[in-house]
């Protein structure tokens, strides 16, 4: 994929000039793809993958008590396998706002696998209602914002300009529930780490909790450069 690979080590170029992107680009793209490997197999043998799970008392805590809450990931590690093991094993009552495919036949797998693993379904289309009704029934909705959204608010994201979604910090604002962090880095071949961290320290000033949420995904990214997707065109 000639286009990927250039937006790809394009974006990693910029952000990290001082390094070379081949080993870490090489190491994500082998670890998306053996993700959907493990994926496949988790869904046949329950068991295969094992995922260890760190930083998790104080979003259960919230849980137990009926407390809505906000679980804010990205496009980290195996995301695909690792945000619905994590769904399943610590049994979060969770929905998570997805961008529906163009391909039915990949739109109707994703859904399979999802609902499989006991994940709801949030289209990202007038969906705020939904997240406050989820909210105040004390559930927990998941938002991915480490991608370009067209039709989103200017943020900066690596020193450069990128269009980001504004839905969760407007609607932690609104409700007030507690926004945690979520971090997947792969540790061997069928081996996962979830990073639970948070509540992020947010005010219900718009920009500046897009910032937090920002320098939440730069600080990450930078610790694991090859953790992260860099396929994707986030600043264009």
């Amino acid at each position: 994929m000639p286009i990927r690979k250039g937006l790809a080590v394009d974006g990693y170029t910029r952000a990290f000039p001082e390094r070379s992107p081949g080993p870490d680009l090489r190491r994500m793209f082998a670890g998306v793809i053996l993700g959907y490997f493990e994926l496949f197999r988790e869904m046949r043998v329950p068991g295969s993958v094992q995922v260890e799970y760190v930083g998790t008392e104080g979003i259960q805590a919230d849980v137990r008590a009926g407390q809505g809450t906000f679980l804010l990931g990205g496009h980290f590690g195996s995301w695909d396998l690792v945000s619905n093991m994590t769904c399943r094993d610590q049994k979060f009552p969770v929905s998570v706002t997805v961008k529906t495919p163009k391909d039915p036949r990949v739109a109707a797998l994703i859904e399979r696998i999802r609902i499989a693993f006991g994940m709801g379904l949030l289209p990202t289309k007038d969906c705020m209602p939904r997240i406050y009704e989820e909210i105040a029934q004390g559930h927990m909705v998941a938002f991915l914002l480490d991608m370009r959204l067209n039709r989103g608010v200017p943020a900066t994201f690596f020193g450069r300009p990128a269009l980001t979604s504004p839905g969760l910090p407007t609607a932690a604002a609104k409700t007030g529930a507690p926004v945690y962090t979520v971090w997947w880095v792969r540790t061997g071949i069928g081996r996962h780490r979830a990073e639970i961290g948070g509540p992020l320290p947010l005010t219900g000033d718009l920009d500046g909790d897009i910032a937090v949420i920002q320098a939440f995904y730069e600080e990450r990214i930078r610790a694991e450069p090859h953790n992260w997707f860099w396929l994707h065109d986030r600043w264009r």
